[in-house]
């Protein structure tokens, strides 16, 4: 049994199965391009397919596109302009730029700076959705004069998740650590070449990614583009499905069918990614977790179908450093992304001073302005509102006097409840 019949083959026929247009070239290394939808191998991007899609998404009522062919080429250009950046801020001005694109001009009713339509995020099933495996890409100057990784994931022809496949063996006792090094060496972040001198991989291909994964088939977990080896973690979840469902299945099953549905992608790009900067360390892009996908997720859910307050209520329990802050980012982010829960203000409440400093710092991945209150007349004066706006006040301005409240009821063994 080999990688590519234990591994990487099972990989893209469940792709298949959800919905993925798989495009298999086997298990050596391609010799035409064509076969990968490119016209050299020097691209990374799918461009006929990018071309139909943004042509298909940016239509009129009457149904004609409006975008002419310089500016899809135009368009690809933005995306492949920033070779100077590092990896980093080339993938956060990409992930910018997926969400508004715009160009200089609609033909047709004459607008000035159009924005255009790269991913329907609304609509998933009208993008094209293509899974090519062996997806080698010409890198001159480098070490090794291509990679190849195993499976690249593209949305529209723009490509979003790379898998890096292993199969344990004498030869590679870890393969879940050898995956790791194979895709830092793609995203040309081994430091060892820092210190050589040396040049490898293609960080062209990561400029618009979203996720990058490894899996052995009994093992897969996912990471980003600056997620270090003890940051890559498994997905649990089916969420919007039945958890049922995970019966009987692998890891990689399991995250293939939980995190790279069509639908989960876009989602997970859309609202649950983030670039934050870390305390005293290097920025960082950041994705969500099962646990909170699924918790931001069910609270929307709630709030759709709930026929009361108390329907619309609830608790999300979350384990000490689990990502209670970011949860809460996740789903003001999916409420903002919506078009029907866009318009809800948000208040975050919180009882301690130094939590409102740090969740002050995390409310700002929401984006926009975060109305700090600092008096009950402020509290009255922003809910008083009906802007959806979001603002951090703290609890003890709902009271009309701020009572000494004991930690737990005197004579009660109850343990205080954490509130955030």
């Amino acid at each position: 049994m080999s990688e590519y019949t234990e591994v990487e083959r099972p990989f893209l026929d469940q792709l298949a199965q959800q919905g993925w247009t798989v495009i298999d070239q086997g298990s050596g290394v391609p010799q035409q391009a064509g076969p990968s939808l490119r016209h050299h191998f020097r691209e990374w991007l799918l461009p006929g397919v990018f071309d139909e899609a943004v042509r298909d998404l940016n239509r009129t009522n009457d149904g004609q596109s409006w975008l002419t062919a310089a500016q899809l080429d135009d368009l690809r250009q933005q995306l492949a302009r920033h070779s100077n950046r590092s990896l980093l801020e080339a993938n956060e001005a990409m992930q910018a730029l997926l969400f508004k694109a715009q160009v200089g001009r609609n033909e047709l009713t004459g607008e000035s700076d159009p924005v255009v339509q790269l991913i329907d995020f609304h609509h998933p099933e009208k993008n094209r959705f293509h899974a090519i495996n062996q997806f080698r890409v010409d890198t001159p100057g480098c070490v090794k004069a291509f990679i190849i990784p195993d499976i690249v994931l593209f949305v529209n022809g723009i490509p979003l998740v790379v898998v890096e496949c292993k199969k344990g063996s004498e030869v590679c006792a870890n393969p879940m650590q050898e995956a790791f090094v194979q895709l830092q060496r793609y995203m040309r972040r081994r430091a060892q070449t820092e210190l050589d001198g040396l040049k490898e991989g293609e960080p062209r291909l990561f400029h618009t990614n979203l996720l990058v994964v490894r899996s052995c088939g009994l093992e897969a977990d996912y990471g980003t583009i600056t997620s270090g080896e003890e940051h890559f973690y498994a997905w649990k979840t089916l969420f919007p499905g039945d958890d049922e469902g995970l019966k009987g299945l692998n890891a990689q099953q399991q995250l293939i069918a939980g995190v790279l549905t069509r639908s989960n992608v876009l989602q997970i790009l859309r609202t649950c990614s983030v670039f934050m900067d870390t305390d005293g360390g290097p920025r960082v892009k950041v994705v969500c977790r099962y646990q909170q996908y699924r918790a931001a997720g069910r609270i929307m859910t709630r709030l759709r179908l709930g026929r009361t307050a108390a329907e619309r209520s609830g608790v999300v329990w979350h384990t000490q450093g689990s990502g209670k802050s970011l949860t809460m980012v996740f789903l003001a982010r999916m409420m903002r992304a919506s078009r029907d829960l866009s318009d809800y203000k948000i208040v975050l409440v919180n009882d301690r001073q130094d939590l409102e400093e740090q969740l002050g710092d995390t409310a700002t991945l929401i984006g926009g302005r975060v109305n700090v209150i600092e008096s009950r007349a402020g509290l009255r004066s922003h809910l008083a509102t009906d802007s959806s706006d979001v603002s951090m006040v703290m609890v003890h301005k709902f009271l009309p006097i701020a009572p000494f409240l004991p930690a737990r009821p005197l004579g009660s063994s109850t343990p205080p409840i954490a509130s955030f």
